[in-house]
């Protein structure tokens, strides 16, 4: 089992699909985060990718927590984002 948390985001505008990889330790410290600390890092990047010119955004969205077996049964079709704490993937 891998060091990553997975979460899918499905916008209905635009209707894309995306997964964002989070690593479930801290890359400097080492320790596990919390469910919380996941979410919010997933939320933050996906705002980032997708935020511009839609305000409130990072509260609008709400993380689906899937597991790795699904995670990598979608098909990832471009990376949006890649940072220490995690990846943004668009995916089908």
């Amino acid at each position: 089992m891998s060091d990553l948390a997975y979460f899918e985001y499905a916008l209905v505008l635009p209707e894309e699909r995306y997964l964002i990889e989070v690593q479930s330790r801290n890359p400097s410290s080492g320790e596990t985060r919390s469910s919380d600390e996941l979410q919010q890092i997933a939320t933050e990047a996906l705002t980032k990718v997708v935020g511009q010119g839609r305000p409130h955004l990072d509260t609008e969205l709400k993380p689906n927590s899937i597991p790795e077996s699904e995670a990598v049964s979608l098909a990832k079709v471009q990376q949006l984002l890649t940072d220490p704490d995690c990846n943004v993937f668009l995916v089908e």
